[in-house]
């Protein structure tokens, strides 16, 4: 009996043994690929799943890293750089081979980026940049040329000056800083007639913040002509304030970012300009940036991306994946009627 009890306890130790090999094997096969070779995992951290432009972003920096073949751990940070530090912390944890990160602050993101570096993991910066020296590569677009692009629209749109109202924001972040410090005043300045009544900065970029400091220039301003933001989301919040205020055609409102609400907004004549900043492509470059860093590819600092004009001239010609198709085949903007 004795010798029984044993046998049969051998059994369950050797079936215990091998159901734990097998489950050890499970867990590692996750970072395996087909091809027997380990899984590349990319982390990203990305600025904000509420604001429409990243949560595009995000979902095709996902779509993209599926097509290669490759694994992606997407986290977002509330628009709070504490959160971001926690999320590459966490990021570093999983041992992930490289980060695509979307910069929170500009200065403020520099602890993140240089943990990572520390860790020994590259990071590719996305739409902001990072005061970091340790970043590796990133991709951004043009961003001075998108408050260019504004100033050059209202000098066509008011040839004997206007009143500018400005949403700046959200504040602390990259791509807002050089669009209005380093694009919008400077060519403004070039333009005596067109004269800026204030510029309202907004901690965060939502259609909520915009509308609430809209609304405040409408009060304390009776003479504003035009309201420029740094993105579309700003500019949306503008366009409900001026039509609570029962100015819609008086006041023109510019965005910046081409969000497809924005685009629709254009179509309706309730927006009057805006700049494409292609979430697609830039999601797309960087991920084969990352994959080039993998490889030991040689790449340039950074690389710059160039925003289109658009008005409700082109609102419906202009193409993009973001507005339907694929980024081989982009579609235009087909307006709800």
């Amino acid at each position: 009996m004795a010798s029984k009890l044993r046998k049969i306890t051998c059994v369950v130790a050797v079936i215990a043994l091998g159901a734990g090999l097998l489950v050890g094997c499970g867990s590692q096969s996750q970072k395996v690929a087909d091809d027997g070779k380990k899984k590349i995992v990319i982390g990203a951290s990305f600025v904000s799943k509420d604001n429409q432009w990243w949560a595009m972003a995000g979902g095709y920096a996902q779509e993209a890293a599926k097509k290669k073949g490759v694994e992606m751990i997407m986290l977002y940070a509330n628009n709070d750089q504490e959160k971001q530090i926690k999320d590459v912390e966490d990021l570093i944890q999983r041992k992930v081979d490289i980060i695509i990160m979307g910069p929170v602050q500009q200065k403020g993101s520099m602890v993140a980026v240089d943990a990572a570096k520390k860790a020994g993991i590259p990071v590719v910066t996305l739409a902001r940049k990072s005061d970091s020296p340790n970043v590796t590569t990133g991709v951004i677009f043009n961003e001075p040329q998108f408050g260019i692009n504004q100033v050059n629209q209202l000098t066509k749109d008011f040839p004997n000056g206007a009143n500018v109202v400005y949403l700046f924001g959200p504040v602390g972040a990259g791509y807002a800083i050089q669009q209005y410090n380093d694009g919008f005043m400077p060519e403004l300045a070039k333009h005596s007639n067109l004269k800026m009544l204030q510029k309202y900065d907004c901690p965060v970029d939502t259609s909520a913040e915009g509308m609430r400091n809209a609304e405040d220039a409408l009060v304390k301003y009776t003479n504003v002509d035009v309201i420029c933001a740094t993105n579309d989301d700003l500019a949306l919040g503008a366009v409900r304030a001026v039509e609570a205020a029962g100015k819609s055609g008086k006041i023109k409102v510019y965005g910046s970012s081409a969000l497809p609400m924005g685009m629709q907004a254009i179509f309706d004549g309730k927006m009057h300009f805006t700049n494409l900043k292609s979430q697609s492509v830039e999601a797309n470059v960087a991920v084969d940036l990352a994959m080039k860093v993998l490889n030991k590819e040689k790449l340039e600092p950074m690389i710059y991306l160039q925003p289109t004009v658009i008005s409700k001239e082109n609102v419906t010609t202009v193409k993009d994946a973001i507005f339907g198709g694929t980024l081989d085949d982009p579609k235009a903007f087909v307006p709800k009627q």
